[in-house]
């Protein structure tokens, strides 16, 4: 790290970005598919009707889900 701060912001629709015009040495990618591979199917379904049901009980935030 060279110990500058990089900020993310959210677009409208929710995805994150960081503006970068100035710093073109660095580039970032995430997948979904890198990070499903990282659980089993059960946890990924688990996690699926978990997301499910939040949206339909219009999403609270993470702390009071877990606590519901």
């Amino acid at each position: 790290m060279d110990g500058n701060n990089h900020v993310f912001m959210p677009l409208k629709k929710g995805l994150f970005f960081s503006d970068v015009k100035c710093n073109t040495a660095h580039v970032l990618v995430n997948t979904v598919d890198k990070n499903k591979s990282k659980y089993t199917v059960k946890q990924y379904s688990d996690a699926n009707k978990a997301q499910f049901i939040q949206n339909i009980i219009a999403h609270p935030n993470t702390n009071d889900y877990i606590n519901y």
